[in-house]
């Protein structure tokens, strides 16, 4: 102790600017910060949010959407929402950043309501979601548990060459620290266990070659944090999978990880009793889908970079009911979100941009909630629905699209409220005369060069019922209005237009 005192008072005797030069470096990281603010006040005073956010990158991704107010609490908050996985808590814990009054909500979007009738429904909703934990996860996991360590190149004793090796040894509930390297190897996730990588920017790699780097298919829980996934393969027509898949009733957490796909999606998250967390994340170059949700699945995916996937960024399908927030998805070659075949969910708070295709597509019985997103520089519309297409528009800021603000075409059904939808070259909202919903409340804004495409037997009801502003026409490019490909020089679309912009089909998982 003696010791320790007198090597403080050695560093606070330093002038501050050399003090300050000392605390930059690299060996001082969160926990050294966190030590040295414990020690004195003059250490407190010293250690500002500038320090926090440098010691804090050199460890974890930053934030998919702006900078935290405080990078110390942006810490905390992301340790809470890992740290409790051993016990599924993480199942009903509050997304980052999440006010308490959120919390609930954010538990119960497994359903499509907007918003509880009464706080008796709430209180139902939150016990059964609490049941449903219960009966199906261990609530007493092993008060201790080991860590066991792989590196390819280390020959120390006790340490692993392979992942698969020290997931032959470890006990349920164990992390295995994962050195730098690659791992061409497979990972199934058959027991609780935590895969972490260690050291900054997932300099940990697993490829998996011909199959997903990590699979979960069975009843279990599992953390996968700060490594680099990759699936690759040597086959002319490999199996459309994807580079880390969740199926089967697992419930997996996936934290500031890199994921990568040269073969097919990214992450898959399929089944009723599925469950993924996909926190932090960069999940980028797919031969497919960024993320995938289907078939009844159920995942959280908050606070990731998705972008650079040849087909949607994130898909929701066949009755899958995710909650999307905070993201930032963008320049992908199809569509940035696409809801369909009677996907569900809350798009919720994301940043979704410079899609090849329709920043968000709504087909086929889709009905999500798409809630106060910024949904703008799409390369064709910003909102499309059509063929049965449902769900509520509600309160987002939709702008600088190439074609239209918000597309609806055949038998779209959403209810458009509350938006402000501005500056897209197409016009701001396109319609086709077989369109449904209600489209009300919105502030539509355009120039004389970029009509509304809505059929005359509509147009007296959209101006009745939405603040419709018509201002002085920028200055384009001709190339803008040459390339509004599919509208008519009328104000009616044709539904031929709204074909062209679907999105592709998507494969299927095998």
């Amino acid at each position: 102790h003696n010791s320790i005192a007198w090597r403080l008072m050695t560093l606070l005797s330093l002038p501050s600017d050399l003090l300050t030069h000392v605390l930059q470096q690299e060996g001082i990281g969160t926990l050294e910060l966190c030590r040295l603010e414990c020690c004195s006040t003059t250490m407190r005073r010293l250690i500002d949010n500038g320090l926090w956010k440098q010691a804090f990158l050199r460890v974890h991704r930053p934030r998919a959407l702006g900078e935290p107010s405080s990078w110390k609490q942006e810490l905390k908050l992301r340790r809470a929402w890992s740290s409790g996985w051993r016990t599924l808590a993480a199942c009903a814990a509050p997304l980052p950043d999440l006010a308490p009054a959120a919390v609930a909500s954010t538990l119960c979007s497994a359903s499509t309501t907007t918003r509880t009738r009464s706080g008796n429904v709430m209180k139902q909703k939150l016990r059964r979601f609490a049941l449903n934990i219960v009966s199906t996860v261990p609530l007493a996991p092993p008060p201790r548990w080991s860590t066991l360590v792989v590196d390819a190149g280390s020959s120390e004793p006790g340490v692993f060459r392979t992942i698969n090796a020290a997931m032959l040894c470890c006990k349920p509930y164990d992390r295995i620290l994962i050195r730098p390297g690659v791992y061409f190897e497979q990972i199934t996730i058959d027991k609780p266990v935590e895969l972490m990588g260690v050291g900054g920017n997932a300099a940990a790699v697993i490829v998996g070659t011909d199959g997903p780097a990590i699979e979960a298919s069975s009843i279990v829980i599992g953390r996968v944090a700060n490594l680099t996934l990759r699936q690759q393969s040597h086959l002319t027509n490999p199996a459309m999978t994807g580079a880390v898949l969740i199926k089967g009733g697992a419930r997996i957490m996936l934290d500031e990880c890199v994921v990568t796909s040269a073969t097919g999606h990214c992450v898959v998250v399929q089944g009723a009793h599925s469950r993924g967390f996909l926190t932090h994340n960069l999940i980028c170059d797919a031969k497919g889908v960024g993320v995938l949700v289907c078939d009844s699945a159920y995942a959280v995916i908050a606070d990731n970079e998705v972008c650079r996937n040849s087909r949607a960024g994130i898909a929701i399908l066949s009755n899958a009911d995710p909650h999307v927030r905070g993201n930032r998805i963008h320049s992908g070659l199809d569509s940035g979100v696409l809801v369909s075949d009677k996907g569900r969910g809350r798009i919720e708070g994301n940043d979704i941009s410079n899609n090849k295709r329709a920043c968000v597509a709504i087909l086929k019985g889709g009905e999500p909630i798409v809630y106060n997103n910024r949904i703008h520089h799409g390369r064709d519309s910003g909102v499309l629905v059509c063929d049965d297409g449902k769900g509520v528009v509600r309160d987002n800021e939709i702008f600088a699209n190439h074609m239209a603000g918000i597309a609806i075409g055949r038998g779209g059904a959403s209810r458009v409220t509350g938006n402000t939808i501005r500056d897209s070259h197409g016009g701001s909202l396109c319609l086709s005369l077989h369109s449904k919903g209600d489209i009300s409340a919105n502030v539509i804004q355009h120039d004389s060069l970029a009509l509304m495409q809505v059929p005359d037997v509509l147009l007296p009801q959209v101006r009745e019922r939405n603040t419709v502003l018509i201002t002085e026409p920028a200055r384009r490019p001709q190339t803008h209005l040459a390339h509004r490909v599919g509208y008519t020089a009328d104000v009616v679309m044709h539904d031929a237009a709204i074909d062209n912009a679907l999105p592709r089909p998507l494969p299927m998982v095998h």
